[in-house]
């Protein structure tokens, strides 16, 4: 009778344990499928993200070289880049096939989208930027491409600094 018993609540036990692992599994689950794609991403997914007060987001897409230069105020940066409209995703600019775009970041020489982006990146380093339209071309858009007030979505890759 007595090992009855004890087969009995070691079964209840049992039962009850795998019932919390199952709550702990699905509850913990989330945050492991979407952590899950930022360890597999190569172009698409972010891996960090930062929101700044006036909308400015920068996702770390891919880590460069650890030791590589850093981009800051005042230096040269050559970068690649394409541009879309956050909109419906229509590329508008684009430098992957050419020469690096080169400029003095932190000037006003780009964007300040760009210029407060790009700083900190490390040769190599490929990030996307989403850039409202204060911080892009704003309430006169550009060039035909760009519409008024149009948010914008640079993936853009560190190539040099000096």
């Amino acid at each position: 009778k007595k090992k009855k018993k004890k087969k009995k609540k070691k079964k209840t036990q049992e039962s009850e344990g795998v019932a919390s692992k199952e709550q702990t599994v699905s509850a913990s689950g989330q945050k492991v499928v979407s952590a899950v794609p930022a360890k597999k991403q190569e172009k698409d997914e972010p891996s960090q993200a930062r929101t700044y007060g006036n909308g400015l987001v920068v996702e770390e897409i891919a880590m460069g070289k650890p030791n590589g230069k850093r981009a800051s105020r005042g230096s040269q940066v050559s970068v690649r880049y394409i541009g879309k409209l956050q909109k419906n995703g229509k590329i508008f600019d684009s430098n992957v096939r050419g020469p690096p775009l080169k400029f003095r970041l932190g000037v006003g020489e780009v964007i300040a989208g760009w210029d407060v982006g790009i700083q900190g990146m490390r040769v190599g380093d490929k990030r996307r930027l989403t850039i409202p339209p204060a911080m892009g071309y704003g309430i006169k858009g550009a060039g035909g491409k760009i519409p008024p007030n149009a948010w914008l979505v640079f993936d853009v890759e560190l190539i040099d600094v000096r």
